[in-house]
């Protein structure tokens, strides 16, 4: 059993009120083609594995990633930035985000800045896998339970189990609650089963609340045993305490991945709050060269990049280490600087679809948008957040939020002004293949009539043709009529110089 006195805590789970440094790195790195992305992947499986099945397959093929944690933050304003924040370090193809639990937030809350509403909109409009932290501090069983159902319900997959840091200076007892973060591992999974993906704290060093290094080593193997999938760890300076560390863990019998947490050091105030909070001891060396520099923050920045540098090569060609976890602070440059110089950082423009694809577990079988979404894609998500299914480029029932499995024929039923008989005299009795729509497409561009003699006309009256009037035909239409009509010919049509059917992108008329 884990001692009374043992506890959990990540560098970021006390939300330092660090000030954000903003902006883009403008320094220059090779860009890994081995590293996988999450924002916009490259495979369509990844689309639908989980996070510790990306992981496997990342360390059975030898690929090396990078993951990024966050803060909430403290304003509406802070939170409007960490967003566009998401937006432009997911470009950089981290294999998943995590963001911290504070207590003291309401983190559970609906409120723009707490935890939860954070890491569900990472997820969902910024479409980055993401792990919410959840820690037993000043919570029942009852209410880390509903906040659970609650992260399900977002789409959330992925928790990391944490005690916690005290509010004061002690731990003080959990009645109603857990005290110990393998306690917290054991309800999720008897609760939830196998739903999460399930990360827990590691110490290289040893906790500082544990009895001694070995028996903080058999608590974490209580927590993988108890069902956690994958183990993060904090800071360290030195690269042999990691690779120590590691070598023990698998002695013991914890055979899952095993992540390194880097922090870049960024200024000498966030260095020594953070020291204080976890309890670490800096080595003499780094404190020899940070005094003298300590009131120059871009020095220290500077420093700390190449300190990091150095720490992330050696872990990366032990051959050990597959990831690196960097604990942000919620600033950017220095991050990617490292990233970079590492050759992680692999902002390939290379999409399988058009817009950044949402981590959302429901919107994985999404792979049409109306030609609208460009213009407000955050906008969209959030209008179709109760879909229950997506468009997947086919035809079906309009009568739905999505379309459906293809058919064999489809009979029109799509609501319009003029007479059923007159619209079937144009598109046909019915559908049996797609070609079909094509030759309406054709007749319509080419000015000729359909096989049965009649005119294939664009105005108003004729149901889903909504452009009005012919007028709206320009010489450069008539100009682009044989090209158009040649690209129809192949099996191609275009929503944008043919009638505006209201129809999804790439989709036949329904």
């Amino acid at each position: 059993m884990v001692n009374e006195s043992h506890g959990e805590f990540l560098p970021m789970s006390n939300g330092l009120g660090t000030r954000s440094d903003g902006g883009n790195s403008s320094s220059s790195g090779e860009s890994s083609q081995n590293s996988s992305r999450c924002s916009t992947p490259v495979l369509d499986t990844e689309r639908h594995e989980r996070l510790r099945e990306k992981m496997r397959r990342r360390q059975e093929s030898g690929d090396k990633w990078f993951s990024l944690e966050f803060f909430p933050p403290r304003t509406a304003n802070g939170a409007v930035n960490l967003i566009s924040r998401f937006d432009r370090m997911g470009a950089g193809g981290p294999l998943f985000i995590d963001v911290t639990w504070h207590p003291a937030g309401d983190p559970g809350s609906d409120k723009e800045t707490s935890s939860m509403m954070m890491a569900t909109t990472a997820l969902n409009y910024c479409g980055l896998e993401t792990i919410l932290h959840m820690t037993c501090c000043n919570q029942s069983r009852e209410s880390i339970t509903a906040h659970l159902q609650k992260a399900k319900r977002l789409g959330l997959k992925n928790i990391m189990a944490l005690r916690g840091d005290p509010v004061g200076e002690e731990w003080e007892e959990e009645l109603d609650g857990f005290n110990h973060a393998v306690d917290l591992v054991k309800h999720i999974r008897k609760e939830f089963n196998d739903y999460f993906d399930l990360c827990v704290a590691g110490y290289p060093g040893g906790h500082p609340e544990a009895d001694s290094y070995n028996d903080d080593l058999k608590h974490l193997k209580e927590k993988v045993s108890a069902g956690a999938d994958f183990v993060i760890t904090q800071l360290f300076f030195r690269t042999e305490t990691f690779l120590k560390f590691l070598k023990d863990c698998q002695a013991i019998g914890i055979s899952c991945p095993v992540v390194p947490g880097i922090f870049p050091i960024q200024g000498y105030h966030s260095l020594r709050q953070l020291v204080k909070l976890s309890k670490l001891v800096v080595p003499q060396e780094i404190k020899d060269v940070i005094e003298p520099i300590k009131d120059n923050d871009a020095a220290i920045r500077n420093y700390g990049i190449e300190l990091a540098v150095k720490m992330c090569r050696e872990l990366l060609e032990s051959g050990l280490v597959h990831g690196l976890h960097f604990y942000t602070l919620n600033r950017e440059v220095a991050t990617m600087e490292i990233l970079r110089q590492l050759g992680l950082w692999n902002e390939d423009p290379r999409r399988p679809l058009p817009w950044a694809v949402s981590a959302h577990p429901k919107r994985r079988v999404e792979d049409v948008r109306p030609i609208f979404w460009a213009s407000r894609p955050k906008s969209y998500i959030y209008r179709t957040q109760e879909w229950d299914e997506f468009p997947n480029g086919r035809w079906g029932n309009s009568s739905s939020p999505a379309f459906g499995e293809l058919k064999d024929y489809y009979l029109f039923y799509l609501k319009s002004k003029s007479a059923r008989e007159e619209l079937l005299k144009m598109w046909g009795e019915e559908l049996t293949r797609e070609e079909s729509v094509y030759e309406v497409f054709r007749c319509y561009i080419a000015g000729e009539a359909n096989r049965n003699g009649h005119k294939v006309s664009i105005r108003e009256k004729h149901g889903p043709f909504l452009v009005k009037g012919e007028e709206r035909w320009t010489l450069a239409m008539e100009k682009a009529k044989p090209k158009l009509t040649t690209l129809i010919e192949c099996s191609f049509s275009s929503n944008v110089s043919q009638p505006g059917v209201g129809f999804y992108q790439f989709a036949p008329i329904p």
